[in-house]
C-alpha cells in the first residue's frame, strides 16, 4: 500500500501531513494537528482504511459497470448504475 500520510512531530505534538500536498491532513475539513502521538498514530490508520475503502469502491464501481454493459447487450435485464463512493461529509458537526 502506498503511503499517503506522513507523521510529523513539533516539540510535543504529532501532525499527520498529507505528502502530495505537504500540507495538514483534514479529515471532514478539521486539520489533524497538536495530537498526542498514540492519537495521531490511530488516526493515521484510519485515513489508511478511509483511503483503502476509497480504492476498493472505485475498483468494484468499474467491475460493476464493465458487467452492466455486458448485460445491456441482452435486453432482458435492465442495467444498474454504481458510482465509487464519494468522501463523507455532514452538515451535523460544529
Amino acid at each position: 500500500m502506498a503511503s499517503n500520510y506522513r507523521l510529523e512531530a513539533s516539540d510535543t505534538t504529532w501532525a499527520i501531513v498529507d505528502i502530495a500536498t505537504d500540507a495538514p491532513a483534514r479529515l471532514d475539513g478539521i486539520p489533524l494537528v497538536t495530537m498526542e502521538a498514540a492519537e495521531a498514530r490511530h488516526m493515521l490508520r484510519i485515513l489508511y482504511g478511509i483511503d483503502q475503502i476509497r480504492t476498493n469502491s472505485r475498483w468494484w464501481a468499474k467491475l460493476a459497470k464493465k458487467r452492466a454493459k455486458m448485460i445491456t447487450s441482452s435486453e432482458d435485464v435492465p442495467a444498474v448504475e454504481f458510482e465509487p463512493l464519494r468522501p463523507f461529509v455532514s452538515s451535523n458537526w460544529t
